[in-house]
This record gives C-alpha cells, sequence and structure tokens, in this order.
C-alpha cells in the first residue's frame, strides 16, 4: 500500500505518546503523583476483590491495610475512589478467572512432576494416577525400544526444518535487517 493512500485516509489527532483508550484529565486538586498512586492501588484492589482461591484473602488483606493507610489522606482517598467507580469489574472478573486457570495449570503441572519423582524413588503412594501412568508409559516406550524410534524420528525432522528452503530465507532475511552480523 502506498503511504500517500494511507495519508488520505488514516489520521491520528491523539497526543502523542499516548495511550489508546486513555483520558488524560485529572481531578481537581489531586497532585499528579498521587493520581498515579491511587490508579495503581485501585487496580491492585479491584484485582484482588475479584480474585479467588488460595492466597486471595491474604493479597485482599494486604492491599486493604495499605489504602486504609493512605486514606488518610483526602486527595488520595478522592482518587482512589474515583478510580474504583470507573474500574470495569467484568473486565477484572475475566482477569481473576484467567488468572486462576493458568495457576490451576502450573500447580497441577507441579503436582504431577513431584508424583513423577515420588514414583521413580519408590514411593508411589504419594502420586496421583496420571504420574504413575506417565512413569508406566514410560517404562513401556524404553523396554520396547519404541523411546529411540521417536527420539531419531525427531532428530531427522528437526534437521530437515533447519535445512529447508524456508528456514534458509528466513535466515537471510534476519541476516539483511541485522546487517550482516
Amino acid at each position: 500500500m502506498d503511504d500517500e493512500l494511507v495519508d488520505d485516509f488514516l489520521a491520528h489527532y491523539g497526543v502523542a505518546g499516548m495511550r489508546w483508550g486513555h483520558r488524560s484529565s485529572k481531578l481537581e486538586g489531586v497532585h499528579p503523583k498521587t493520581y498515579r498512586e491511587a490508579a495503581k492501588d485501585a487496580k491492585e484492589y479491584t484485582q484482588a476483590k475479584m480474585y479467588f482461591g488460595e492466597g486471595a484473602g491474604v493479597r485482599r488483606r494486604l492491599i486493604n491495610n495499605s489504602v486504609k493507610s493512605k486514606s488518610k489522606d483526602e486527595s488520595y482517598k478522592k482518587a482512589f475512589d474515583h478510580h474504583v467507580e470507573n474500574t470495569d469489574m467484568a473486565k477484572r472478573a475475566q482477569q481473576a478467572r484467567g488468572t486462576r486457570k493458568r495457576t490451576d495449570v502450573v500447580q497441577g503441572t507441579r503436582k504431577t512432576t513431584r508424583g513423577v519423582i515420588n514414583v521413580l524413588r519408590g514411593n508411589a503412594k504419594y502420586a496421583s494416577a496420571a504420574a504413575v501412568a506417565l512413569v508406566a508409559g514410560a517404562t513401556w516406550a524404553h523396554k520396547t525400544g519404541v523411546d529411540k524410534i521417536v527420539l531419531e524420528k525427531g532428530k531427522t525432522l528437526l534437521k530437515d526444518a533447519i535445512n529447508s528452503p524456508a528456514a534458509a530465507a528466513v535466515r537471510d532475511a534476519f541476516t539483511s535487517r541485522l546487517g550482516g552480523r
């Protein structure tokens, strides 16, 4: 697309460096530093309010204590309340669900890993069924030689991918962009 065509229909009326969707209006009588601090605390407060699961109560208690001590300053309290009122709680709830899902996946992976280690050490009673099944499958693959076949096939595929024309084109593009480094 030509730059001339883009200039014909694309116009930007914002302030350079300003984030899209952020208004620069400040509250009357609130110092900009206090305003930013209140915005940061309001974001953490609303995230903690919607978060659930392990550690959520401690997180809420810590931010509440922080806000309570800072709210003795009237300008901070005014800015904090302004930011909490203007927070999209549906968005915060969605963020909390996403965070909880990611946390659960990480914890599940750690639990399975500990279970595999326990099975390998001979403590299968401390392992989940998934960990026992993983160890059993790996043992079967090793005994039948399937693991070596999969490893060799993987090495071959990787080597073919690295030496492919598409990979060479990508390498050449990076080399030309980086100035031949």
